[in-house]
């Protein structure tokens, strides 16, 4: 990662303070003691109260108004007004925060919103997974590595190093201050880029208490500052837990990802926890049941439905949906298609809006996505999960919207 930063002289006492403050004067000291899945092993560092201090005492990446605005603007899609497209990176690497690589990816993920409007003739809302996406919850915390060598498994840039060798993958926690940097570079592309038309919002997985605690802000009314918009993994949606236990403090528009192995119940307990005055647009229910479980939708929806929650729905096709095949994680354009058909249909049955989609994009020219399982070495290696690339992510946003726009009775959306 090249030379650590070194820490301000002020950020070591005025930054501890500012976090400390923040920590009695909020409902973040009561959330200390709870357990918080997923977290990467450096408790113990040296180094971490510093770097959460100095984290407490930077600006913070996005700010109320704008925070306000895409709330607004989801609302309207839990109205069944508008559609979302939440849509970016499996995993950012710290290489990616260029002007270059930040104008290709915007540039994309507008075509895709522009696409879906014209399809639809409706608002369609953009949030990406910019600007923040740096950490990944992960199955096993080791994996083989190229020579056979078993390696601590690779989290993010935010936690190690991508490279395949054992010192590069160790957790170090000064990445974290690297993170906000490249996601601050990456918003004042974004800004310098974004030119007049459709408004961009950005969002990350919330997943390291470490980076989020230090990083919320407000007072009697908090706010997570690095991104406009957060979501709670699969992995770390436990409602007694902090993450969700956080993010009900937050005034953030909030999502969940929910697999096949959620209940009825559960879902009911997420929507109490974090929406409990029923604001249009504040919770994003984002399903990623794999194709093979789309039944496992219909008592949710149903549930959701019977309890009159205005949540926002999005359909993850990709997450359910990851096959390995030689050694190599792939993904099948047929079973993407088919669980976007069962979400449209199951959410339109139950009298829900189908919302949006949640999709890992790229716009670089990789093939890690197929029409069918591929012969030994003709696919790529993502750094890691598959990523739809702009052909295959414009025919994936097509085919959202011939299911919208296209009913049983021969209505059109």
């Amino acid at each position: 990662m090249g030379e650590r930063p070194v820490l301000r002289d002020d950020a070591r006492d005025v930054g501890q303070r500012d976090f400390l403050d923040l920590r009695r004067f909020s409902r973040l000291g009561e959330l200390s003691g709870l357990a918080a899945a997923q977290q990467p092993p450096w408790a113990d560092h040296m180094d971490l109260e510093c770097i959460r201090a100095e984290l407490a005492a930077l600006p913070a990446l996005v700010g109320h108004r704008d925070i306000g605005a895409l709330g607004r603007a989801l609302g309207r899609v839990a109205a069944g007004e508008a559609y979302v497209l939440h849509i970016g990176e499996c995993a950012e690497l710290f290489s990616m925060a260029t002007a270059e690589h930040v104008a290709r990816r915007l540039a994309l993920y507008r075509r895709m919103a522009d696409h879906l409007a014209g399809r639809t003739g409706r608002e369609v809302v953009l949030v990406l997974r910019m600007a923040g996406q740096h950490a990944k919850p992960r199955s096993r915390p080791t994996e083989t590595g190229p020579d056979g060598v078993e390696l601590p498994v690779y989290r993010g840039d935010a936690v190690n190093d991508l490279a395949t060798d054992t010192q590069a993958r160790q957790a170090d926690p000064w990445r974290l201050l690297t993170s906000y940097d490249r996601s601050q570079d990456t918003l004042k592309h974004l800004e310098a880029g974004g030119g007049p038309g459709r408004p961009v919002f950005v969002s990350h997985e919330a997943l390291l208490r470490d980076y989020e605690e230090p990083l919320t802000r407000g007072g009697p009314t908090l706010y997570a500052a690095g991104g406009h918009l957060v979501w709670i993994g699969e992995r770390t949606r436990d409602v007694r837990d902090w993450h969700v236990q956080w993010a009900a403090s937050l005034a953030n528009p909030v999502g969940v990802k929910a697999g096949p192995d959620i209940s009825r119940y559960d879902v009911i307990d997420l929507v109490r926890t974090l929406d409990p005055h029923g604001r249009p647009g504040r919770l994003t229910l984002i399903s990623r049941m794999g194709a093979a479980r789309t039944g496992r939708l219909d008592p949710l929806a149903r549930a959701v439905a019977q309890a009159r929650a205005p949540v926002v729905w999005q359909c993850d096709p990709m997450h359910g949906n990851t096959r390995t095949w030689a050694d190599t994680k792939v993904r099948l354009l047929p079973d993407l298609r088919a669980e976007i058909d069962a979400f449209v249909r199951t959410l339109r049955e139950q009298g829900c809006h189908p919302g949006g989609l949640h999709l890992e994009v790229t716009p670089d020219a990789v093939h890690e996505c197929h029409e069918e399982l591929p012969t030994a070495g003709s696919t790529g290696r993502p750094p890691c999960d598959p990523r739809l690339n702009a052909d295959q992510a414009l025919e994936i946003v097509d085919h959202f919207a011939d299911r919208l726009t296209h009913r049983p009775n021969g209505d059109s959306t």
